[in-house]
């Protein structure tokens, strides 16, 4: 993400992305994140390292209206700059048998599924998705 973007812009990317039939299979509970700076709602600061929330699979966390507990988990998170990044193979965004590795504020790479699932995208768009990988590697397919 080199440059801000219009409000305009965003939504017509956002709306490019919605109607990507991957982009919809997509395991990425997070995929809404692309292009997106985060700062610190208190200070303003832009959120720069790593920062880790309990959140449920609608991203609400602890103690918000609606927040479902049965479906919680800690989630890590890892921003450069105010946008997600991953460094050094660490993913950035992470939590229990699931991996998300991005480049300055985009998706390059979804592995979910403890690993059976594998997702490849490409400018945030996601261009091909690997599934059944444990089975598939048992029958001896080179993947």
């Amino acid at each position: 993400m080199a440059e801000l973007m219009t409000q305009e812009a965003y939504e017509k990317i956002m709306q490019k992305l919605e109607s990507n039939e991957l982009y919809k299979k997509s395991k990425s509970l997070h995929k809404g994140f692309q292009y997106r700076l985060f700062s610190d709602p208190v200070s303003g600061k832009i959120v720069d390292g790593q920062q880790v929330r309990k959140e449920d699979n609608n991203l609400l966390v602890e103690g918000v209206d609606g927040y479902d507990e049965s479906s919680a988990k800690i989630v890590i998170y890892n921003f450069k700059e105010g946008v997600l990044h991953s460094e050094d193979n660490e993913p950035a965004v992470q939590y229990p048998g699931h991996w998300e590795f991005w480049d300055m504020g985009l998706i390059k790479k979804v592995v979910a599924d403890g690993g059976d699932t594998e997702e490849y995208w490409e400018n945030g768009v996601p261009v091909r998705i690997e599934t059944n990988l444990a089975e598939r590697r048992k029958n001896g397919e080179n993947i």
